[in-house]
């Protein structure tokens, strides 16, 4: 067990290389507009859209818990250890639904459990990665 989570470690650190900082800085060095987004932080409506994007499969506006049972149970094993980090499915629907309906509304639930859905920038960036990382907002 501690192999794996060595390795499930690892394997997220990578996510976030320092390579993968530098390039972001680089560009962050030439965007001309100093209200920009963070590119090591991505905001919760990008979060949120990239959701409704990539996981609310049926385009309802809702993440239902079944969607996010099949997003986590499509992530590598050694991805899996996202959820020690933004918590279980319980756990998740616990912090961002706030309605009780077992589904996460992205534009009700998610305005209102702002203080306790995905509030850090280390999980909005642990779920990004996990989830959708290819889903980009501009930086300027």
């Amino acid at each position: 067990m501690t192999r794996f989570l060595i390795i499930a470690t690892l394997a997220l650190l990578c996510m976030f290389s320092p390579l993968t900082l530098h390039v972001a800085a680089e560009e962050t060095q030439e965007c001309a507009n100093p209200d920009m987004i963070d590119p090591n932080c991505p905001t919760r409506p990008h979060i949120i859209n990239c959701a409704g994007k990539y996981l609310d499969l049926n385009k309802n506006k809702k993440l239902e818990r079944s969607e996010l049972e099949s997003a986590i149970n499509g992530l590598p094993w050694y991805s899996r250890s996202i959820l020690k980090i933004i918590g279980s499915v319980d756990k998740i629907m616990a912090k961002c639904d706030a309605d009780g309906d077992d589904a996460i509304g992205m534009d009700t639930d998610m305005p209102a459990t702002e203080e306790t859905c995905l509030a850090s920038c280390f999980k909005r960036k642990a779920f990004k990665g996990a989830f959708f990382p290819d889903c980009d907002e501009p930086h300027c």
